[in-house]
């Protein structure tokens, strides 16, 4: 081989692992980027979901320890005003009436903001609790089943809560479903939430792309900051189903 024609695939082999540097260096980069992104994604939506939760909390602590007592103030002094005639009575019972009314939406407005039985007993009881809410007003039948020893962080729990709490209203709103089946299983470190529906179904990417496609939207938000897996299936007229795969020890 020629001295010229050695120094051409000296120069050639040359080129090309000074080329496959470039693109292993540019896909490198490219990868770190992506993750630098995802990760800062992350840390907003982590942001945005405990700066809504203290509010909530917030929100929820305002009205059960200041409203609610003001109210009950209100009518104790209501209680002491003379009533010499039938129509001050009625009017008395009404303003009374009234604010039994307000106090009650009062406190269904705190427990929906952040329940006291989330905080002081765990996930597995708030949820129990909720949907025995839910059974006295919605047609829904709502099933829960748990295996396994459940135990989360309060900020694992709180977000499992809300998960639950959005598949529930998103079936209510949208399924047209009489049966909702919901389970909660934790093994070799995971926490899995399924639920099932029998409603009609529907198209999830579809929705997702669309702007009243919120509640999904919540749904994805609140899996990305639990680091944990979701799959779903809908299909139009066979009805919907979620599973949700969450790593119990996952730093949030």
């Amino acid at each position: 081989m020629h001295t010229s024609e050695e120094n051409f695939y000296t120069a050639v082999a040359v080129a090309t692992i000074v080329l496959g540097v470039i693109i292993i260096f540019f896909i490198i980069t490219m990868i770190r980027h992506q993750r630098r992104n995802i990760s800062i994604y992350k840390t907003k939506i982590k942001a945005e979901i405990n700066t809504l939760e203290n509010e909530r909390r917030r929100i929820a602590t305002d009205l059960h320890d200041e409203l609610g007592p003001l109210l009950s103030a209100v009518r104790i002094q209501i209680n002491h005003l003379e009533t010499p005639t039938e129509d001050d009575k009625k009017i008395v019972m009404f303003a009374n009436k009234h604010i039994d009314d307000i106090l009650a939406k009062t406190r269904e407005i705190s427990y929906n903001l952040l329940p006291n039985t989330l905080v002081r007993k765990g996930l597995v009881k708030a949820v129990e609790e909720y949907i025995s809410k839910l059974q006295d007003i919605h047609q829904l039948h709502i099933s829960l089943h748990t295996a396994g020893n459940i135990h989360l962080s309060k900020e694992q729990e709180i977000n499992v809560y809300r998960i639950i709490q959005e598949v529930i209203h998103n079936t209510i709103k949208h399924a047209q479903a009489t049966e909702l089946a919901i389970e909660l299983k934790q093994q070799d470190g995971t926490l899995t939430l399924m639920t099932a529906d029998n409603g009609k179904g529907f198209d999830y990417e579809g929705k997702i792309s669309e702007s009243g496609g919120l509640g999904l939207f919540n749904l994805q938000s609140r899996t990305e900051v639990l680091n944990a897996k979701f799959n779903y299936k809908s299909t139009p007229g066979e009805g919907t189903q979620y599973i949700f795969e969450i790593p119990q020890n996952a730093v949030l």
